[in-house]
């Protein structure tokens, strides 16, 4: 008011009015040469993007007539496919479960802690079987397994694979395809690829451009494309449009062959184009593919852990009748040859009788020398090296396994890591191996060669004799990340506390009074 009236008693009120005129026009010139100058601008990017994107364009089509059979192709005509590729194409693979479900973009609700439901509600045979000593204490928390009452405990586990532990299960012909893809998206300025438990998102900004995902062992991406445009081409895809999870990027795409991999860069082509996404300098895109421990892919959220119920107590296998005591002091008794391990019991005298300890196959590692822990941590590195090898540790022994057949094993015998291995001792007669054939011992038909590791030397031929049974097998070596399975030495006491050493006799003194377990 008080402006309006100083205003009025020195400017007429013609004056008051052409000067809001002015600065009405003056607003509005402002106004026009900042959506000039953007107009201008983005006229100036298109421009930029439309030159950069013919020319990657045809340098990619040009590329594509090299790789085809028959040289160069007509406009719009189909190339040539191989088998692979044709089968690829006819056959669509069935639809995940996942594919009905809807939990955004990129992100997933779950947080990944399963639901102990106590019952086996699958076919246990179909399970793996996790022991709660197994895990870390990260995995035991998550799970609920702190308690003492649980270190002896196993459970039937199913494990639900995310978009990386996927890929580094996948082979090298896949992993070599999701670098070639990441590394050609790194090329546009302002893409950002954010991972989350089942894929990987590509976006700029808000937008989402696609997602990378996993479909069976297939790598596939769905690009934000309409599906219907590309029906009648060469770069035709699969339809998802129908799909929640596919609402925003309905053009999935296999990356099943080289070719199909020049196909999809060229549909990144195509939407680069129709976003004005401008090209930057080619980066050097790198990822960890080392390999990990289930515990340490649920540690890094990888997989997720669904425990189906309690597995049973492992049931010891069969052992051979003891025939050599050892003493407290070290001298031991000898009543005969025996088969299984030289120091099975340690006996030593108290005051009510003779005390029997009965160590487990793991705490006779955890009390060896050093030497030992060390050939026995690289052999076991060695042999979870080959895909598709588990170990299973029972009170005896560890055995390694492929599907349901085993195929190597560890014990400990005296101060010797005894390695057996499911070939035929025969065949290393009067070589360099010096092997023991124990085909006669029941309790060793399906490992009968007994190799004894007490030197260097002796673990690089192990690592031979690995080798040779692994291919038997067919089994592919891959570049696990090695891990250190080499423990602290711990006393008698605190194994006994942690139920790896068993008291399983106490004899009396009185020669009139029986033996008591």
């Amino acid at each position: 008011m008080n402006a309006t009236f100083l205003a009025g008693s020195i400017f007429s009120p013609g004056q008051v009015a052409a000067m809001i005129v002015v600065g009405v026009l003056i607003g509005l010139l402002i106004i026009a040469n900042i959506s000039l100058f953007v107009i201008f601008r983005r006229r100036k990017e298109r421009k930029l993007c439309t030159s950069q994107l013919q020319q990657k364009r045809d340098s990619l089509l040009e590329k594509l007539k090299h790789i085809t059979d028959d040289g160069a192709l007509e406009e719009g005509a189909q190339p040539p496919m191989h088998r692979a590729e044709k089968a690829a194409e006819q056959e669509e693979a069935p639809e995940d479960e996942e594919d009905e479900v809807d939990d955004g973009d990129d992100d997933d609700s779950d947080d990944g802690v399963p639901e102990n439901t106590g019952e086996v509600d699958e076919d246990p045979a179909k399970a793996e079987i996790l022991a709660v000593a197994d895990m870390s204490e990260y995995t035991r928390r998550k799970l609920g397994y702190l308690g003492d009452e649980y270190d002896r405990k196993r459970y039937y586990v199913r494990y639900t694979q995310g978009f990386e532990a996927k890929l580094l299960a996948a082979d090298d012909e896949v992993k070599n395809r999701y670098l070639e893809l990441i590394g050609e998206l790194a090329q546009y300025k302002g893409v950002k690829i954010k991972s989350s438990f089942r894929q990987q998102r590509i976006y700029k900004g808000r937008m989402t451009l696609g997602i990378i995902l996993f479909r069976g062992k297939t790598l596939c991406v769905a690009f934000a494309l309409d599906p219907k445009e590309y029906e009648e081409t060469k770069y035709r895809g699969i339809d998802k449009s129908d799909k929640k999870r596919f609402a925003k990027t309905p053009l999935l795409y296999r990356l099943t062959s080289a070719r199909r991999m020049e196909y999809a860069k060229y549909l990144l082509i195509q939407l680069a184009d129709a976003n004005t996404i401008v090209l930057g300098e080619p980066q050097r895109v790198e990822y960890d593919f080392s390999q990990k421990t289930p515990d340490e892919l649920f540690v890094a959220d990888m997989i997720r852990i669904t425990v189906l119920g309690e597995a049973p107590e492992a049931e010891p296998e069969p052992e051979p009748e003891l025939t050599v005591e050892e003493t407290f002091d070290g001298e031991p008794t000898d009543h005969g040859d025996r088969e299984e391990n030289d120091e099975d019991d340690i006996e030593f005298e108290t005051p009510e009788g003779r005390m029997v300890f009965d160590r487990s196959f793991t705490a006779r590692i955890i009390q060896a020398d050093d030497a030992l822990k060390a050939r026995y941590s690289e052999l076991k590195n060695y042999m979870l090296n080959y895909k598709g090898v588990k170990n299973r540790v029972s009170w005896k022994r560890e055995a390694f396994v492929i599907g349901r057949k085993t195929v190597a094993m560890f014990t400990v015998r005296g101060k010797t890591l005894c390695l057996y291995l499911a070939a035929d001792p025969t065949r290393f007669d009067n070589t360099k191996y010096n092997v023991e054939n124990l085909s006669e011992t029941a309790s060793r038909r399906k490992t009968p060669l007994l190799f004894r590791v007490k030197s260097d030397r002796r673990t690089a031929y192990a690592k031979q004799l690995i080798d040779i049974v692994m291919q038997e097998n067919g089994a592919v070596r891959t570049d696990r990340r090695p891990v250190d399975y080499t423990s602290p030495y711990r006393s008698n006491d605190a194994l006994v506390k942690r139920g790896l050493i068993r008291i399983t006799q106490s004899v009396s003194k009185n020669p009139f009074g029986a033996g008591k377990k």
